[in-house]
C-alpha cells in the first residue's frame, strides 16, 4: 500500500479537512462517527446556524476537526466551514495555532491560495471560513490520470511557485506544501491549501511557539533537510518541498519511500534523490535540471525565491510548449471517463506501508519538529533482539499490527516469565508505545511507559518509560508539565544523572545506558517532544539539552 498522507481516519492534518474544501464528492460520512484520535462521537452540526453560516452538511474530518460546507447567508456564498474540535477548542495552545493558521493566511490574497474569509466563534464553536473549492488535488489527479502533458505540467508548477511566492513576501512560510495541498479546480487553476502548520517570518522575536495537538509539523515524503534536523527555516523550505512535489508531478512517484516515516525522513536530510531525467528519459534537460536545483540539500545551492524559479519556468515554457512524456493526454477538467493509466516507466511503486497518524515527520534528528502519524508494518527486530526469547520468531512473523503486537506483551510480560521472555516482552512494550506515538494514541501509549516505568529490577526500561510519559505530555501541548518531568527524571533517575556527569566531563556514556538507545523511533520522538516544548514557550536554558541530547560515540552530530 502506497504511504497516503491524506486519509483523514489516521489523523493527518487536514488530509480529508483540504478535501472537504475542495471536492463536494469527498464525503466521508457523517458526523457521528469517532473522530481521529477522539474515541468520542463528534456532534453532527448538519443543519444548524453558527453566526452568519447556516451549515448544510458535513463533507469532511481531519485531525484538528470537522469541515462542513455551509452557505454564508449575508452573501449568499457557499464556505468550507472548519470548525475545531472540542477537546482542542479547550486547550489555549490548540486553540491559538488554529487562530494563528487563519490569521496567517488572511494576511495573503491571491489567486493560487485558498482564501480565508473569517475566523470566529459561536455558540461555543471555533470556526474558520474557507473559500469552497470544485476539483481534486494534485495527488488524485496524478493518480487517476498520470503525469501530465508537459505544457499542463509547467503551468501547475508556475501557479504553484507563484502562490508560495506571493506567500513568501507576506512573510510566510507554509511548512507543509505536498500534493495533497495543492488543489486543481475545473478551470486549470491551481490553488495553494492548507497553512496550517504556516509560521510567520515577521516578528521572529515572537515566533509561533505552538504546536497541533495530533500533528506532526510537516509531512515525511516531502520535508525539507532542514525541517527533518530541527533547524531554522525560511522560505526556501517551501522550495524544496515544491520540488519534491514537482518530481512526484513529473515521475508519477516521490524520489525517496522507505518502511516508515523516520527513514524517509532521514533520506531526505542525508540521500540525493535519483536523477528525474533516469526516471523520466523523456523530460527536457532544464526541466530535470530545474527540478533537482529545487531539492539541493544546501538551502543556499536552490533557488532562493518563488521569483527566481518563475524565471526559469517562463524560458522553459517558451522551449517545449506542448511536449509530451509518453503518457496520456490528461485536462484539468473534471472526470472525463475512463483515461489510460500512467506508462509502466511512470507508473508509481506501491510501498508496503501503513497509513500515517498525523500528520506525518517533523522535524529532527535531536532537536526537530512532526507528527503526521502512521500505522507502519512492524517486520523489524523490537528493541530487544528476538534472541533474547526462548521461542518468539514464530510469533513475530505473525506481527503486522498494534493488535498483535499488544497480545505479544501481554504473553512475554506475564508475571510467570521469567529472565529474558521479560526483557523481550519489555522490547516489545516499548516497540508499541513508540507505535502507539505514530498512531497519536496518547491514552494508550500513556499506558504502555506507565507500565514500563513500573517494572522491578531493570533501570534501563524504567528510565524508558519515564521519559516515555514525558512525551506524551508534550505531544498533548502540556508543555510546562512536560518539561518538568523531563527535569524531575533527570534529577533522580541514577542512569540520567549517570550521563548527565558523564556529558558534563564529555567521557563515554555508561554502557547500561547505550543499551536505551538501541531504538532510533524512540529517540526520534524524544527529539520531537523537546522540539514542541520550546516551541510551545519553555525556555531553551531551562531544557535539559545536554543529557537529553546525548548520543552513542559513534553517531555523527547533526
Amino acid at each position: 500500500m502506497a504511504y497516503d498522507s491524506a486519509k483523514a481516519e489516521c489523523g493527518l492534518r487536514g488530509g480529508m479537512e483540504r478535501d472537504a474544501i475542495m471536492n463536494p464528492t469527498t464525503q466521508t460520512g457523517p458526523a457521528s462517527s469517532a473522530s481521529p484520535g477522539n474515541g468520542a462521537a463528534a456532534l453532527d452540526l448538519t443543519g444548524r446556524t453558527l453566526g452568519d453560516y447556516q451549515i448544510l452538511r458535513h463533507i469532511g474530518q481531519g485531525g484538528m476537526g470537522q469541515v462542513y460546507l455551509a452557505e454564508q447567508m449575508s452573501l449568499k456564498r457557499n464556505v468550507a466551514l472548519k470548525i475545531l474540535r472540542a477537546e482542542l477548542a479547550a486547550n489555549p495552545a490548540s486553540l491559538q495555532r488554529f487562530k494563528a493558521e487563519a490569521e496567517a493566511v488572511a494576511k495573503v490574497t491571491h489567486a493560487n491560495i485558498v482564501q480565508v474569509y473569517a475566523y470566529g466563534e459561536a455558540d461555543g464553536f471555533p470556526y474558520i471560513a474557507l473559500e469552497y473549492v470544485e476539483g481534486r488535488n494534485l495527488k488524485e489527479f496524478i493518480a487517476r490520470k498520470g503525469p501530465p502533458k508537459l505544457a499542463i505540467a509547467l503551468s501547475i508548477m508556475r501557479q504553484m511557485a507563484s502562490g508560495l511566492q506571493r506567500a513568501s513576501e507576506a512573510g510566510i512560510i507554509h511548512r507543509d506544501v505536498k500534493p495533497e495541498n495543492i488543489l486543481l479546480t475545473a478551470k486549470g487553476e491551481v490553488k495553494v491549501a492548507d497553512f496550517g502548520l504556516s509560521r510567520s517570518l515577521i516578528g521572529e522575536q515572537q515566533p509561533l511557539n505552538l504546536t497541533q495537538s495530533g500533528i506532526i509539523m510537516g509531512t515525511p515524503l516531502y520535508m525539507s533537510p532542514e525541517q527533518v534536523e530541527g533547524k531554522p527555516l525560511d522560505s526556501r523550505t517551501d522550495i524544496y518541498s515544491l520540488g519534491v512535489t514537482c518530481y512526484f508531478m513529473l515521475a508519477g512517484k516521490p524520489p525517496f519511500d522507505g518502511a516508515t516515516p523516520f527513514e524517509v525522513a532521514m533520506k531526505h536530510a542525508r540521500d540525493e534523490p535519483p536523477p528525474l531525467a533516469a526516471v523520466c528519459p523523456d523530460l527536457p534537460e532544464g526541466l530535470c535540471a530545474a527540478v533537482h536545483k529545487m531539492m539541493a540539500k544546501d538551502p543556499a545551492q536552490r533557488y532562493q525565491t518563488g521569483r527566481e524559479l518563475l524565471r526559469d519556468l517562463a524560458r522553459l515554457r517558451g522551449g517545449v510548449a506542448g511536449q509530451t512524456m509518453g503518457v496520456a493526454k490528461p485536462s484539468l477538467s473534471a472526470d472525463s471517463g475512463a483515461v489510460p493509466p500512467p506508462t509502466p516507466s511512470v507508473r508509481p511503486r506501491r510501498v508496503a506501508w501503513y497509513a500515517l497518524i498525523g500528520a506525518s515527520v517533523v522535524a529532527a534528528l535531536i532537536a526537530g519538529a512532526v507528527m503526521g502519524w502512521m500505522r507502519r508494518t512492524i517486520a523489524a527486530p523490537p528493541a530487544v533482539p528476538i534472541t533474547h526469547a526462548a521461542e518468539p520468531d514464530e510469533d513475530f512473523l505473525l506481527v503486522n499490527d498494534a493488535e498483535a503486537l499488544r497480545k505479544l506483551v501481554d504473553k512475554y510480560l506475564q508475571p510467570a516469565n521469567v529472565g529474558r521472555n521479560v526483557s523481550v516482552g519489555m522490547g516489545l512494550c516499548l516497540d508499541l508505545g513508540v507505535l502507539y506515538l505514530e498512531q497519536h494514541r496518547l491514552d494508550d501509549a500513556e499506558k504502555l511507559f506507565d507500565r514500563l516505568a513500573k517494572v522491578p529490577d531493570v533501570p534501563m526500561y524504567r528510565t524508558l518509560g519515564r521519559l516515555g510519559g514525558a512525551i506524551v505530555l508534550a505531544l498533548r501541548d502540556k508543555a510546562p508539565e512536560s518539561n518538568k518531568a523531563f527535569q524531575d527524571i533527570i534529577a533522580s533517575d541514577s542512569l540520567l544523572a549517570e550521563v548527565a556527569k558523564h556529558t558534563k566531563e564529555s567521557k563515554p556514556a555508561d554502557p547500561e545506558f547505550r543499551k536505551m538507545w538501541t531504538n532510533d523511533h524512540f529517540r526520534f520522538w524524544l527529539s520531537q517532544a523537546i522540539a514542541f516544548n520550546l516551541r510551545n514557550g519553555v525556555p531553551e536554558k531551562e531544557v535539559p539539552l545536554p543529557v537529553l541530547k546525548w548520543r552513542q560515540p559513534h553517531e555523527p552530530k547533526s
